[in-house]
């Protein structure tokens, strides 16, 4: 009796402390399972609980904000929305492991909005996150400059899947269509994947993804074109002007715009700070009066379309911080604004199956009203 009493006691005070008066504890910094469980479990049987827990999970930790609840003979960590640790006590006196997860539901809707101030306005403004807007923008990024190019009254419409768990929504899912008009263009981007390519592809087969980007900025203003004849801000005569200036902060990262090598990594007392990229079929581009070069970026190495490879800044002949922007092919400078970069298209063979694989996407992109498809449409939970 006296043993009994002492357990419920034990008990008591585990969940008091534990669980406060609504039956759940979050976790705070330098909280550990023998700290949390040690009222209501020995440290032998702690020490086991650990080893399952990680035999489970075994990239399992505890992470500041986690929440741990108590119902009956059950300690559930709440992992996230979407995983739970149940860690039962049986009448036997054993202790079971077991990992819930909960299904998630991912329905295909259609979003669209109007540019009347920005994209992110007009993502918000339609009740949606930034980070839709940026990962449309990601897509679009080698046809549409969305800094310079974007106009009051260009518009969007994107199929894209919605996760939900449990009746929250939890994320978003593949973008799997996007049809943006600009200055009344449309580009119309398909989702695309088999078992060597993946991407986003316009009706007819060709890639969105264009072997060089517009620019080597994400966040610029363009502050001198591409012209012949220009007077040189500080020499103070006339000379061809062969690049594009985009100004920007001191420090911002400038991308490699295509797959290449580094040709040149070096300094001259007109350039500054400078990177000449050498790509496939001719092609070159240099990125000039740099504050820096990427770290450890060295003169023979492979960079991806992407990659940073070094930070705006104004050395050498440079007024403000900028990064001058040139195209070179077989020697003949090319004007960045008006380049239309090569871009890949699907095999014949594969153009069947594209279309089967993405009409469901143009139906939804065509049609003025609100379509969805639920997949994964299944209740209850999954034991393993």
């Amino acid at each position: 009796m006296i043993n009994r009493l002492k357990t419920a006691i034990v008990f008591i005070i585990f969940s008091l402390l534990v669980c406060g008066a609504a039956g759940a504890y979050t976790v705070k910094r330098g909280d550990t399972l023998y700290d949390l469980f040690r009222g209501k479990f020995t440290p032998a049987e702690i020490i086991n609980i650990s080893k399952k827990i990680k035999e489970k999970v075994p990239d399992f930790s505890l992470q500041i904000g986690d929440e741990i609840e108590i119902t009956n003979d059950t300690v559930i960590i709440k992992i996230n929305i979407t995983k739970e640790i149940h860690i039962v006590s049986n009448k036997d006196g054993t202790i079971e492991i077991k990992v819930v997860e909960y299904p998630v539901n991912i329905l295909r809707t259609v979003v669209s909005g109007e540019i009347t101030h920005s994209l992110f306005y007009a993502m918000s403004k339609v009740g949606e996150s930034d980070i839709l807007a940026v990962r449309m923008a990601n897509i679009l990024e080698w046809e549409v400059d969305f800094f310079n190019d974007i106009r009051t009254g260009d518009s969007f419409r994107l199929v894209v899947e919605k996760k939900f768990c449990r009746g929250k929504f939890i994320g978003y899912g593949k973008i799997l269509g996007v049809d943006f008009v600009n200055q009344g263009r449309l580009i119309r981007g398909l989702y695309f994947e088999d078992e060597k390519t993946s991407g986003y592809f316009r009706p007819n087969g060709k890639s969105l993804k264009r072997g060089f980007l517009k620019s080597p900025l994400k966040f610029f203003r363009i502050s001198s074109k591409f012209q012949n004849r220009r007077l040189h801000p500080v020499l103070g005569r006339y000379k061809d002007h062969n690049g594009v200036d985009y100004a920007a902060p001191t420090g911002t990262p400038i991308r490699a715009t295509a797959d290449g090598r580094v040709a040149v990594r070096g300094y001259t007392k007109a350039n500054g700070y400078y990177i000449k990229l050498k790509h496939n079929n001719g092609y070159y581009t240099l990125y000039l009066h740099l504050s820096r070069f990427k770290r450890s970026l060295g003169e023979g190495e492979y960079v991806k379309q992407g990659d940073i490879i070094g930070y705006v800044g104004s050395t050498g002949y440079a007024t403000g911080p900028h990064v001058h922007y040139s195209i070179k092919k077989y020697g003949n400078y090319l004007n960045p604004l008006r380049f239309k970069a090569p871009t890949k298209k699907l095999p014949q063979a594969k153009m069947d199956e594209f279309r089967d694989d993405t009409y469901v996407y143009i139906n939804m992109l065509d049609n003025s009203y609100m379509q969805y498809a639920l997949r994964n449409n299944f209740n209850g939970i999954m034991y393993f």
